[in-house]
């Protein structure tokens, strides 16, 4: 890790310095460069846009990473990358880059070499619904870096138009000219009832993470937000929750319990046999994408995470823990009252989990049907459904540019 810090911190930025007057003489050509907010991971909209693009043979296409699982995979494919371990190359490509798009905030470092205005630089945006990303921090520059962040962009991406006006507008303060409401590439596969039933019925994600399961079998996918603050487990901090129990609850329920979990994090002293619960951290299974899993998921189990608006196209139950709303609320700032647009039953200790994952897994369709209206409210405000074929609107527009 050392020596990547030397060329990030060292290196990269003293051949950026060579290559800057020079910028503008490197006539641009039909080359895309595509990254997600990690470059040791390969997902979000970003990984859906780069695979549809890597397809096309009048685009150049690059995906930015450092992990080796991941360069790996682009080679199998016959596809390409560029990586800050061969700095030169990747400053040579972002300066023939005619579209840098980023579903982060704009931390892109070769921005600084892609600045010129014949680039053109979009974000994909990583999640959309009421939760709001600019921080509430004592520190009023974070939000100020957030925003200013999001303004060097030329184009950001939304899924509606009252997102674009809450997010994008109020929050961002960015004008019309930037804004673009295309939906999530990701979130293409939700619209695609073929390849929905096969992913639900194969279960072949589960099956690759060794799940216990058969036919009869619910899946329970949990996905606790990242927080500011140090609150790592929420359903596992639970007044009487022991993993052991839970196990064997769900053992005896036939259910299956899939624990996200952030930045290496893992709670402590854990049970041996845990047959049920079955812990995924993305930073440690890079080329994991929580989208198509969910296809494959009966239960979404939440809190403020933006997984919430996209599990919802597919019509499924939800349930919320959020124990601290207020304060996340202090720090984070919803876009607007969180709890009006939660599409299903909030629950506040292990026997109202226990109770809920009953209900929902017994009789889906009837606790569906409880909370349609305010599916139909969340869908109406942060995706509208019309806004299928969200990878070729990004398609037609980068080629408007090439």
């Amino acid at each position: 890790m050392y020596w990547q810090q030397i060329i990030k911190k060292i290196i990269f930025p003293i051949i950026s310095i060579f290559f800057i007057p020079i910028r503008h003489l490197i006539s641009k050509r039909n080359v895309v460069v595509l990254q997600t907010y990690s470059r040791q991971l390969y997902c979000d909209n970003t990984r859906y846009l780069y695979e549809f693009l890597s397809e096309k043979k009048d685009i150049d296409v690059y995906w930015v990473t450092d992990n080796s699982e991941i360069k790996q995979y682009i080679k199998n494919k016959e596809w390409k990358y560029i990586t800050q371990h061969n700095p030169i190359k990747m400053i040579w490509v972002a300066l023939r880059a005619k579209i840098v798009i980023d579903s982060g905030d704009g931390f892109f470092n070769i921005f600084n070499i892609t600045s010129s205005k014949s680039v053109i630089k979009i974000s994909s945006l990583h999640g959309s619904g009421p939760k709001a990303t600019l921080s509430r921090s004592h520190d009023i520059m974070i939000a100020v870096q957030q925003i200013l962040n999001m303004n060097k962009f030329d184009y950001v991406n939304f899924t509606s138009q009252h997102s674009a006006e809450l997010l994008g507008k109020k929050t961002y303060f960015l004008p019309n000219e930037k804004i673009l409401t295309f939906g999530y590439p990701r979130c293409d596969i939700f619209f695609n009832s073929a390849h929905v039933g096969k992913a639900y019925q194969d279960k072949r994600i589960a099956k690759l993470m060794n799940a216990d399961i058969d036919k009869k079998c619910k899946i329970i996918l949990y996905t606790p937000t990242w927080r500011p603050y140090k609150y790592n487990f929420p359903i596992s901090e639970m007044h009487n929750f022991s993993f052991s129990d839970f196990n064997e609850w769900l053992q005896l329920n036939n259910l299956v319990f899939f624990y996200t979990v952030h930045s290496n994090l893992f709670p402590e002293n854990l049970p041996d046999d845990l047959s049920r619960i079955i812990f995924i951290n993305p930073d440690l299974n890079p080329l994991f994408d929580i989208n198509e899993f969910m296809l494959e998921v009966d239960i979404l189990v939440n809190d403020y995470s933006t997984t919430s608006t996209d599990f919802s196209i597919l019509n499924r139950p939800q349930i919320f823990y959020m124990p601290d709303y207020d304060f996340y609320n202090s720090e984070k700032c919803f876009l607007e009252e969180y709890r009006d647009l939660i599409p299903g039953r909030e629950i506040f200790d292990f026997d109202g989990l226990k109770k809920a994952l009953l209900c929902a897994s017994s009789n889906p369709e009837s606790y569906i049907n409880e909370y349609s209206e305010i599916t139909k409210e969340l869908k109406r405000k942060y995706y509208d459904i019309n806004l299928n074929h969200s990878t070729e609107r990004f398609y037609e527009f980068i080629l408007k540019f090439l």
